[in-house]
């Protein structure tokens, strides 16, 4: 991977490129605002305006983008500029799989790059075929990442792999690729979890299963102490007729307390049932930084 202080004078790069820009924040989760007033060429327009429909999910600003787009029909001996755009083509890819629109013509056109690494990638990525050990798993997490598709651990080591061993990176001048390396080795950052099998992973499902049980435990304890008050409560001794007497004389008083009394304990069931989980991974000796962080959680 390149060094922070070459990243950033990429980035200062970057940032001077209309397009690059655009894409270098849809790939952040920025906002990307279209100003139609702007003087962007029709190619940026096109694309800014594909950017903005996927980030706020919008199928029909997206379809009269690609209704235009995909009533060009280039062939291999005459392909347009836009063929061999990455940008367009990766994010193209990601509306057409988010709106469910027909694939034929993306498949057309794919089917006319330049047969290199990344038209390979993209091929697979649109027949969901992520695992090839031919695509660049950077870009492959990239995607998955950007249509909240589920990233396992096994993506993440190869893109991780990937992209340090790549020691050429910035000098290949190929800006899809190192953006999309760049935001991956975030991600990798981000979401990385030991390997399967390791203690840390053990350990992570043990929690889980542990604070159900106890959260199935803490609901046993409260009924049983409630059935255990109701039982008491029955085998309380005959009263006297005196008592008596005075229970028929009020009889109106104790039913309204108790009515505010079956209300107290509907609202102390929730209270009593945190308390009690929490009293109880105490006692079993949970830690407590953890405890904490459910707390907030909740």
């Amino acid at each position: 991977m390149v060094s922070l202080e070459k990243r950033i004078s990429y980035m200062e790069r970057v940032n001077k490129s209309t397009k690059l820009k655009a894409f270098h924040h849809f790939l952040l989760g920025k906002e990307i605002v279209f100003l139609p007033n702007s003087n962007y060429s029709e190619m940026d327009e096109q694309f800014i305006k594909i950017l903005s429909a996927i980030q706020i999910n919008d199928k029909t600003a997206f379809e009269e983008v690609y209704s235009r787009k995909s009533k060009s029909n280039p062939t291999k001996e005459s392909p347009t500029p836009f063929v061999n755009d990455d940008y367009l083509i990766f994010c193209l890819i990601i509306a057409i799989t988010k709106f469910d629109i027909d694939r034929t013509w993306i498949n057309s056109i794919l089917s006319i790059r330049n047969r290199n690494p990344t038209t390979i990638t993209l091929e697979n990525i649109l027949h969901e075929n992520y695992s090839s050990t031919n695509n660049q798993a950077e870009v492959v997490l990239i995607y998955l990442h950007l249509c909240h598709q589920a990233i396992d651990n096994d993506l993440l080591n190869t893109a991780y792999k990937s992209i340090t061993e790549n020691m050429i990176l910035l000098d290949n001048r190929n800006d899809f690729l190192i953006l999309c390396a760049c935001r991956a080795y975030d991600l990798i950052i981000e979401q990385k979890e030991a390997s399967y099998g390791s203690e840390i992973t053990l350990l992570k499902k043990f929690n889980q299963s542990f604070t159900i049980r106890i959260k199935i435990l803490s609901w046993i304890v409260q009924y049983a102490v409630l059935l255990g008050l109701i039982y008491g409560l029955l085998k309380l001794p005959a009263y006297s007729p005196e008592v008596i007497q005075v229970l028929d004389k009020y009889n109106y008083v104790f039913t309204l307390l108790g009515a505010l009394g079956v209300t107290f304990l509907g609202n102390l069931f929730p209270f009593s049932r945190k308390k009690s989980k929490e009293l109880l991974m105490r006692l079993l000796g949970y830690p407590t930084g953890l405890l904490n962080n459910k707390e907030k959680e909740e």
